[in-house]
């Protein structure tokens, strides 16, 4: 259930409706709050300089006045976030698109043009049914004049934050910040069961040898947004069942693939397998996009494409492709948390529940670092970067596995060198490098032996 509001909060949060809605709903509630507001008496103990209007008609003038003012100042707010969007998308990668749609200084700007503009129509519509004996709504003209002075200051900040927004590093630091938030949250709820793993060893059946008569099937094509492990250990305590996943958060799946494995006691027949089998596949949320939110691997993909995109002839920018690999080695230290590419929860008799396969932290530097490495392999002032990363993990790696991980990356960034880069000077300043990582844990190792 958790991971079903995570879906929803993520769909809402990255749209550019939902939060001027609520801003449109705020604007005609205090649009009706301020019309019926007797402000007379409040307006008498004002200053001399405050602004007072005797007629009603007065009012309906202003207000015109001002909404037709705030409503070409929104179309123009909205032109200038599409120009953005298309040069983020051209420049930057589609991908990142939703971080723009997702900044919450962008959403609020728009919803503060939005709302004013939903306390304008609103008190019009309203002072429309009044008549010259009503009382002049000093309030409410008060408050649309105070509305457009706030819109205005507010669409030149919106318009700064908008150039600033679009420079790479800002993006770069941004997506970077979103991937570590990532990896913090999955950590919360996967860290137990990566120990509880590791400790008893749990192994996963091969898809291609599970009986389809216990086997756990897609319910549908597409991206497995994520994977709801309580709801799977509470079916699978209710049912006293044992469930092995193939699959994780990220991977694409087409209907009817063999995703899983149902066991269960000797007392359980095997025709009671399709009952449970129907609550398992309600757990494992599947669309046609990835989620970030809980794909690490999409989001470590976010910032890869913009290194990609660097390294393309038509841009040819390797700053931004070495900031890049900048933020994702700060990124990756945490991911060493994945020492494991297994979870193994337990119920509480401490009788194993569910053993399912995670992206570990290989896969991560996997799709961290091999397709910049592939792009870059004539580039020897990008692969001297990948290398001075490396260089900084290896002296952090948990287990032996993670420290065997980095070698094969820096003996792969040494072959591409000799393969690919003509200038013997570059190239031996790679290997160079490349030597540094793979001596520093020769030196650990021969430190830890004495």
């Amino acid at each position: 259930m958790f991971h079903r509001f995570i879906r929803i909060w993520e769909f809402l949060g990255h749209s550019l409706w939902f939060i001027p809605l609520l801003y449109a709903i705020g604007g005609a509630a205090v649009a009706l709050l301020a019309i019926r507001l007797p402000g007379e008496d409040m307006i008498a103990s004002l200053p001399d300089f405050w602004p007072r209007f005797g007629t009603v008609q007065t009012v309906q003038d202003l207000t015109s006045t001002l909404l037709a003012t705030l409503v070409t100042m929104t179309t123009f707010a909205l032109s200038v976030t599409m120009v953005v969007l298309t040069l983020a998308a051209g420049s930057l990668g589609p991908r990142t698109i939703r971080n723009f749609m997702g900044d919450p200084k962008t959403q609020n700007a728009l919803g503060s043009f939005v709302g004013s503009i939903l306390f304008l129509i609103t008190a019009l519509v309203i002072m429309g049914g009044q008549g010259k004996e009503d009382q002049v709504p000093q309030i409410a003209a008060i408050t649309g004049i105070l509305l457009f002075v706030v819109s205005l200051f507010v669409l030149i900040l919106f318009v700064h934050h908008l150039g600033r927004s679009i420079v790479a590093d800002q993006v770069i630091q941004k997506v970077g910040g979103n991937l570590e938030e990532t990896i913090a949250s999955s950590l919360e709820t996967l860290s137990r069961p990566i120990d509880h793993a590791a400790e008893a060893g749990c192994t996963l059946p091969d898809a291609g040898t599970i009986n389809p008569d216990r086997a756990i099937k897609a319910a549908k094509s597409g991206y497995v947004q994520g994977i709801d492990y309580e709801g799977l250990l509470e079916v699978a305590t209710k049912a006293d069942i044992h469930i092995a996943l193939t699959i994780h958060a990220g991977q694409h799946v087409i209907a009817e693939d063999i995703i899983g494995e149902i066991s269960t006691n000797a007392a359980n027949a095997t025709d009671d397998i399709g009952e449970y089998r129907n609550f398992i596949t309600e757990q494992i949320l599947i669309g046609n996009q990835r989620t970030a939110m809980l794909d690490i691997e999409f989001a470590l993909r976010q910032l890869v494409e913009v290194a990609l995109r660097a390294l393309s002839p038509g841009i040819n920018d390797p700053f931004t492709a070495i900031a890049v690999i900048y933020r994702l080695g700060r990124a990756m230290p945490q991911a060493m948390n994945f020492h494991s590419p297994l979870g193994l929860w337990r119920d509480e008799q401490g009788q194993e529940r569910i053993c399912a396969h995670l992206s570990d932290f290989g896969e991560m530097l996997d799709a961290a670092f091999n397709q910049i490495r592939q792009s870059a392999s004539t580039k020897p002032y990008v692969l001297l970067p990948m290398a001075e990363v490396l260089e900084s993990l290896i002296g952090q790696a948990k287990t032996a596995k993670q420290q065997d991980t980095l070698r094969d990356h820096a003996r792969l960034i040494g072959r591409t060198a000799a393969r690919n880069i003509a200038e013997a000077a570059d190239r031996r300043a790679v290997e160079r490098a490349v030597n540094r990582v793979l001596r520093q844990q020769q030196a650990k190792d021969d430190y830890s032996a004495a």
